[in-house]
């Protein structure tokens, strides 16, 4: 099983998650407060549903 790392800053809502080797990005569109630099925490969500 892979560690999971969540990693974010004090402002904002970009995140850092590491599992294993691999890097993601999650983050809220302009719209709801982030800087849109990833897909939402809900994207993730849909994505892992349909893989």
């Amino acid at each position: 099983m892979a560690t999971v790392v969540v990693r974010g800053g004090v402002e904002g809502f970009a995140q850092e998650v590491v599992v294993g080797a691999h890097r993601l990005t999650a983050d809220e569109p302009v719209a709801q407060g982030g800087t849109d630099t990833g897909p939402t925490p809900y994207d993730y969500l849909l994505i892992a549903l349909g893989s």
